[in-house]
């Protein structure tokens, strides 16, 4: 698999409408030679509170020739019911101004991993399937989330990680696949970061590794370092 791009992942204390929270950003670019293919320069700004609820999400998407910044406000938010309010604009005229509500627990795309980060497979008797909805231009999509259970992660021959591998599906027409439309092997340790992320879409796959990372609130005991022979 060719190398698309790059991207960082950041998250920082913050505080939003007074209430203390983390800032998530993410940022992406495809390299030198996808650029000339199709150009991509997306990030993504979410915002979610200590408890786990999501307050805001901004999305500023630069692909090919076509831009566009779209927001996401929380109006409500609970396990059973909620209720956001997402604008896009293009080219500064608004494309779209609406209301979306779900009957469930909901996300932003960016706001799901913490959630996910959260769950606890690894107690004997807790359950290995979740559901949940992300929202997602107009649109809602509703995702299972389950445990497929422990996994070693092999970078190279001097590095491996242990891990849960977190299978998503999803019922959305923009995957090929509804089931394991993306797969999630996150750390086996405190920190539940994404070692590795699989996504099956239209125009084929992407995979994405860990490549760095800095300041983290627990060592990263899940790492597996190998003598180089």
């Amino acid at each position: 698999m060719l190398k698309a791009g790059s991207a960082n992942f950041k998250v920082t204390e913050n505080s939003y409408k007074d209430k203390n929270s983390y800032l998530m950003d993410l940022d992406f670019k495809t390299t030198s030679f996808f650029d000339k293919i199709f150009k991509m320069r997306d990030t993504l700004r979410s915002t979610i509170t200590e408890n786990l609820q999501p307050l805001h999400h901004i999305k500023y998407l630069h692909e090919g020739n076509y831009q566009f910044t779209e927001e996401m406000f929380f109006n409500k938010f609970s396990a059973t019911y909620s209720e956001v309010r997402v604008k896009r604009e293009s080219q500064q005229l608004v494309a779209f101004d609406t209301i979306l509500t779900a009957n469930t627990i909901s996300y932003d795309i960016l706001n799901l991993m913490p959630y996910i980060s959260s769950l606890d497979f690894s107690t004997p008797g807790a359950a290995q399937e979740t559901a949940a909805s992300i929202f997602i231009g107009k649109g809602k999509i509703r995702v299972t989330i389950r445990n497929e259970g422990q996994e070693i992660v092999e970078r190279g021959d001097t590095l491996k990680y242990k891990t849960y591998k977190i299978a998503l599906d999803f019922s959305d027409s923009n995957f090929n696949e509804s089931k394991n439309a993306i797969e999630i092997w996150m750390s086996d340790d405190k920190n539940r970061i994404p070692v590795k992320i699989r996504a099956k879409l239209r125009i084929g796959a992407v995979e994405v590794y860990l490549a760095s990372y800095k300041n983290l609130k627990y060592p990263l005991s899940s790492a597996i370092n190998i003598p180089a022979k």
